[in-house]
């Protein structure tokens, strides 16, 4: 019986954002973990661009979502309206950049290439083939909705979260053998839920205390300060019982450095971090999730069947995954920060509706996407070798 071939798996991202690139780690891990004859390399495809290229365009992305969300929102809703053309960073980077990514490429010369970011292939998918790079290219889209700008001819399939994305593909054109249903990849981490007591004395959380989790996400992006101020309020509002709240503040010292200075009421036990890598540690410990709607930390929420009360979410792609988490009731959408007081107070008299939306958490969980992208991507390269 001949021997089967490894096969060599190119993974790329860009660094507009953290979730996109765990993602792409999500997908190296998997390979790794796998037994199949697979290997595969990890890259973030603005590293292969001029620094100056690579800090304005991931900066003008979280300066925009930062200080002028509805603007992004805006741009969001305008370029899903038409297919996409070159403009913008865009066609700089295909002018000022294209060669010396084209050459990378070529040189490593992988059997397959999979994007968590439309970035890495939408730049150069016009010159591609041209520079006889043949590899086919795979999308795995990151959020729980699919926007235009990932649509590209060039892309043999595309991985989606939800059959309503597919849905969605298929209407705006794609064939739909071209589409698979598998899910936003997440690290092994997030693929098993621990007993939440057990969880908590390995962190150091009484047993019995209601937590609460807040994460900002690892660029430390939104209002965190005054959503704790928020939570505290309400919890201090309870009097004869006691909390634990957990604040992760990611890679905003600042703000880290203001809350640890704070005096919280007796009846409220608050632990704030940095960035962590025990996210899905401090998830396992909690009854709640209180954060934006990024898409890797929806998905990961939701492998963890952890119910959300989100809030600030980006106009755009975290408010569709918003809309989705809330249709499946697997979290609670808080209009603004004073509104987040009203939603935590629900769930703390009514632990029904607690109880409930981890039921709902079932419906959007994915937690072996990452398994299974890789599986079908080799059985795609062995079916077509």
């Amino acid at each position: 019986m001949p021997r089967i071939k490894e096969r060599f798996i190119l993974i790329l991202s860009t660094s507009g954002g953290a979730g996109h690139l765990r993602a792409a780690e999500a997908l190296h891990q998997a390979v790794r973990s796998s037994k199949l004859p697979i290997r595969s390399e990890q890259y973030d495809c603005l590293d292969f661009t001029s620094g100056v290229f690579k800090r304005l365009y991931s900066q003008s992305y979280l300066a925009m979502v930062n200080r002028m969300p509805e603007l992004w929102g805006y741009l969001y809703a305008q370029t899903e309206k038409k297919p996409y053309s070159k403009k913008g960073l865009l066609k700089i980077f295909d002018h000022f950049n294209y060669q010396r990514y084209l050459n990378a490429l070529r040189s490593m010369k992988p059997d397959a290439i999979l994007c968590t970011h439309f970035l890495p292939y939408v730049s150069i998918s016009e010159r591609l083939r041209r520079a006889k790079i043949n590899a086919p290219i795979f999308a795995v889209t990151t959020d729980f909705d699919v926007h235009q700008l990932w649509l590209d001819p060039i892309v043999t399939r595309y991985y989606v979260h939800h059959e309503e994305s597919a849905w969605q593909l298929q209407a705006k054109g794609v064939q739909e053998e071209r589409i698979a249903v598998k899910g936003i990849p997440v690290l092994s981490e997030f693929s098993g839920k621990r007993e939440r007591r057990a969880c908590r004395r390995m962190l150091g959380i009484p047993g019995e205390r209601f937590t609460a989790l807040v994460l900002s996400g690892g660029f430390g992006v939104g209002r965190i300060e005054s959503l704790a101020d928020q939570i505290v309020s309400t919890l201090a509002d309870f009097a004869s019982r006691r909390f634990t709240l957990v604040v992760v503040c990611g890679k905003n010292d600042k703000v880290r450095s203001h809350l640890e200075k704070k005096k919280f009421p007796h009846n409220i036990e608050v632990q704030i971090f940095g960035y962590v890598t025990n996210v899905h540690e401090l998830m396992d410990a909690s009854d709640v999730l209180i954060s934006k709607a990024g898409g890797l930390t929806s998905a990961e929420a939701m492998s963890k069947h952890l119910p959300m009360i989100i809030v600030d979410p980006i106009p755009g792609q975290e408010t569709r995954n918003a809309d989705m988490i809330v249709e499946h009731g697997a979290g609670f959408l808080a209009l603004d920060l004073s509104n987040v007081r009203y939603k935590l107070r629900r769930v703390i008299e009514n632990p029904t509706l607690l109880r409930h939306a981890r039921r709902g958490t079932f419906q959007l969980a994915k937690p072996h996407a990452a398994r299974d992208i890789v599986r079908d991507v080799f059985a795609f390269l062995e079916q077509h070798r």
